[in-house]
């Protein structure tokens, strides 16, 4: 037991001593960083595209090479997306700079509307029978839109500073994603020869495990995004509102993220709405909730719930602390991480379990 300790003790100090020494020479690790992080967004890029498009590989694998069948998928990709620009790009753009440009219009007539039904009136009252500075709340909220309004007017200025990374990516993405098509199978195997040939089995297990929950999630994740964009589309475009189609796709999106992603996608919407019409605004409000319980109700709990096992409110910690660490790349990575992570932690315990049991067994038949 002693030992035991003693050899937990000496990895710990050592893990210090590591995470110390590196920080005297953190000169020497800038480099590995700035690869990483250079690298990281088109590798999780590549990851959703290898489980939304691997099942299709595998279906043309079946009657043609590997190789032909990646390149016969990247030709119909790069045609439906080419065809999705040229019919809705032009559409789009101008709703983006349009929006972008009406942004203080739209804040200036959300003020109006405010004014209009006497609502800081009754929020003065109820400051005042309550002793709360919600006046206080509604200037420091309004300030803050604006500064938002204006930061993103001008802020499409800036964009053509990223054009540089946004090439590379472009270039990068596709060799990454064709190596994850072609070679997936060949990493599994060469992370299943790293370990003795006895544990070579439950590695391939829990690799596999792994697979299949990130696979279930991402795909299931992609046809949920889908569907509530397409629902968000139809409902407003039979509403009137305006924006509609930049607003579905902002609404679709931002659905990856679980449980806040829909409400974080609906506030474009609602304030466009506001700055129409009251009429437009409560029909708005009302497909948005009528969207959102579909997807909550019937959908989502398919993808996450029954196929992740994953418990809602760890699922709403996961997002809330990965969001509060690493921001919005957290808040979609949260869950899947966590899956995997999952998997691992269940799949050690057995062994420790087991290997704990055949010791003493074997320990109580040799007395």
């Amino acid at each position: 037991m002693n030992d035991k300790f003693f050899k937990i003790g000496k990895n710990i100090l050592l893990l210090f001593l590591i995470i110390y020494v590196g920080s005297l020479i953190s000169w020497f690790f800038t480099p590995f960083r700035v690869a990483f992080q250079t690298i990281f967004i088109p590798l999780v890029l590549a990851g959703f595209l290898f489980y939304l498009l691997r099942p299709f590989v595998n279906l043309l694998n079946k009657k043609l090479p590997r190789g032909i069948a990646i390149l016969i998928i990247y030709v119909v990709l790069a045609g439906g997306i080419l065809f999705g620009l040229a019919l809705i790009g032009p559409i789009l753009q101008e709703q983006i700079i349009s929006l972008a440009n009406n942004i203080p219009v739209i804040i200036a007539g959300i003020e109006d509307w405010m004014l209009e039904i006497d609502l800081f009136n009754r929020i003065s009252q109820l400051q005042d029978d309550q002793w709360v500075d919600i006046e206080g709340y509604i200037e420091t909220a309004t300030t803050t839109l604006n500064r938002m309004g204006r930061g993103l007017v001008s802020g499409f200025g800036s964009l053509l500073g990223t054009v540089a990374s946004v090439l590379f990516v472009l270039v990068l993405l596709p060799i990454l994603l064709f190596y994850l098509l072609k070679e997936a199978g060949s990493f599994h195997d060469a992370i299943v020869k790293l370990f003795p040939k006895r544990q070579q089995g439950e590695v391939r297990t829990i690799l596999k495990e792994i697979d299949y929950t990130l696979s279930s999630y991402i795909q299931g994740q992609g046809i949920v995004c889908l569907f509530v964009g397409i629902l968000c589309l139809i409902a407003f475009l039979l509403i009137g509102l305006e924006y509609a189609l930049l607003l579905a796709v902002i609404a679709g999106v931002t659905n990856i993220i679980p449980y806040f992603g829909p409400w974080i996608g609906s506030i474009p919407a609602v304030m466009v709405a506001l700055f129409t019409s009251p009429i437009v605004t409560l029909l708005t409000i009302g497909a948005v909730v009528i969207i959102q319980q579909i997807e909550s109700n019937l959908i989502a709990p398919q993808v996450i719930g029954k196929k992740l096992k994953i418990h809602p409110l760890m699922i709403i910690f996961l997002i809330l602390t990965a969001g509060q660490l690493i921001g919005l790349i957290g808040m979609i990575l949260a869950v899947p991480f966590y899956a995997a992570f999952r998997v691992l932690v269940i799949h050690g315990i057995q062994i420790w379990s087991l290997k704990t049991h055949a010791s003493t067994d074997i320990s109580g038949f040799t007395k």
